[in-house]
């Protein structure tokens, strides 16, 4: 997986510190509210009447939590992480009417459903809440105060269910999405994402369908559908001229004729295997310039491999598994025998 972190910035933010005004107490009370929302717990037992949730360096000394603040002295970004609580998703953070970026992870004891609230937070950027024991459905963004500004979401690492909104794909400027490691459902919406080059974590669900066509217009950065129970043809995500640096496709029920698949010279690596795909691999395969972490094991493909190019950079283990595969870095096909298919899974 090569996923880029949306969230990383968070905590690289250069911003200026003041103390909140009087004008401004809402959001001391609206962190305040937060703490006791979530129990009161001693990792955040910094947070008292008066303290300066502006300042920077305090905030750093706390590894549960960090605070930035605009230079009107409103809460600009919110990160927890790592408390030991057993509480519901504390709602007061939808009074942070001013917050740019949140991160919320790896908090097992968080449980209950992502309150709707926070779709409504217009002025959110980077909205990341990981690793908890959060339930219900993918929030709806078909407000008209929908946070427009949105350029990632990583709600992965969950246990959200129902099928994914496709109001999700309406907001313009979404350039990340993970939603992978819940358990969603049903078919993939035929929305987009309307930037260019974007990410798309899928993975580990139990969607199922097709991919939607739409997606063969899409030159995505990254995808991974890998681990749900979808089928039929994705060719189309691969091509000569698409930029897309990771395809991650295993684990489903996909059937199509690699033999007419291009790969580019942009992608460094996809993962394929333990699918139905069929036919050989095709010559591109070995002069795409770019690709060094391939996986096309556990299928149905058959046919001598090309020769030259990059082939030497690839392990037996990337071909294992297949009906008839031959030639370096197999045993040749002059002298091995065809293999039988693969169990079905």
């Amino acid at each position: 997986m090569y996923i880029r972190s949306i969230f990383f910035l968070v905590l690289l933010l250069c911003c200026t510190s003041s103390v909140l005004s009087t004008k401004d107490k809402d959001d001391e009370n609206t962190l305040l509210k937060i703490k006791k929302q979530l129990g009161d717990p001693y990792s955040l037992r910094w947070w008292v009447k008066g303290f300066d949730y502006c300042n920077a360096s305090a905030n750093v000394a706390t590894e549960y939590s960090y605070i930035t603040c605009t230079s009107t002295g409103r809460v600009k970004s919110l990160v927890l992480h790592n408390l030991d609580v057993t509480k519901p998703f504390p709602d007061g953070i939808c009074g942070l009417t001013e917050m740019e970026y949140t991160e919320i992870s790896q908090i097992p004891g968080l449980y209950g459903p992502i309150p709707s609230c926070i779709t409504k937070l217009s002025n959110l950027v980077l909205l990341g809440i990981m690793k908890t024991s959060l339930s219900g459905p993918v929030p709806d963004f078909s407000g008209h105060t929908k946070p427009t500004n949105l350029t990632g979401i990583n709600l992965s690492g969950n246990q959200l269910s129902g099928t994914i909104p496709p109001s999700i794909f309406t907001l313009p400027n979404l350039d990340s999405l993970d939603l992978s490691s819940n358990s969603l459902t049903g078919t993939i919406p035929t929305g987009v994402l309307q930037t260019k080059n974007p990410s798309l974590g899928l993975a580990n669900n139990s969607l199922t369908g097709e991919l939607p066509k739409s997606y063969g217009s899409v030159d995505f950065w990254l995808i991974d559908v890998g681990g749900n129970q979808l089928s039929g043809d994705a060719s189309f995500l691969f091509g000569k001229q698409k930029t897309a640096v990771n395809i991650v496709l295993a684990n489903n029920e996909f059937e199509f004729d690699l033999s007419y698949v291009e790969f580019s010279d942009k992608i460094y690596g996809f993962d394929l295997s333990h699918n139905k795909i069929y036919g050989k691999v095709p010559d591109s395969f070995a002069t795409a310039a770019g690709l060094y972490y391939p996986n096309l094991s556990f299928n149905k493909l058959c046919g001598e491999l090309p020769k030259g190019g990059n082939m030497w950079r690839f392990s037996p283990a990337v071909f294992a598994h297949n009906s008839c595969l031959c030639g370096p870095p197999l045993p040749s096909c002059s002298n091995s025998a065809p293999a039988p298919a693969p169990a079905s899974r």
